[in-house]
């Protein structure tokens, strides 16, 4: 499972949140791998408010498209997220990048919250 997010006042700030279990962990890794080399244009994760899709851009920068919420990442931020979320691969836990645009910061979480969570 891996749901993503956006919750205005999220442990003090406006976060987006990509949260799920370890087969959502691999999903998300593998996502930002084929991001990053190129064997992808972009992805989308659901959530309780609609699709989340995660692109690269010039920045790390939350902005809506379509409609759809959309994370422009730069290719620093490919990187760091794909780095961050491999230790989330096999274990539990949570990392935080930080952002612009409609949220302050991104937090990749693993069994912390539940699926439905609004």
């Amino acid at each position: 499972m891996l749901k993503a997010g956006v919750f205005d006042d999220f442990k003090g700030a406006t976060t987006l949140l990509l949260w799920g279990d370890a087969e959502g962990m691999i999903s998300l890794r593998s996502s930002l791998d084929a991001l990053r080399f190129g064997n992808s244009t972009g992805f989308a994760i659901d959530g309780p408010a609609g699709t989340v899709t995660i692109r690269q851009g010039e920045s790390s920068t939350l902005t809506t498209d379509g409609g759809a919420l959309c994370w422009r990442c730069s290719r620093e931020t490919i990187d760091l997220a794909a780095d961050l979320t491999a230790p989330l691969v096999s274990q539990a836990g949570h990392q935080f990048l930080d952002m612009s645009g409609m949220a302050e910061r991104a937090i990749i979480a693993r069994d912390e919250y539940p699926a439905d969570l609004r």
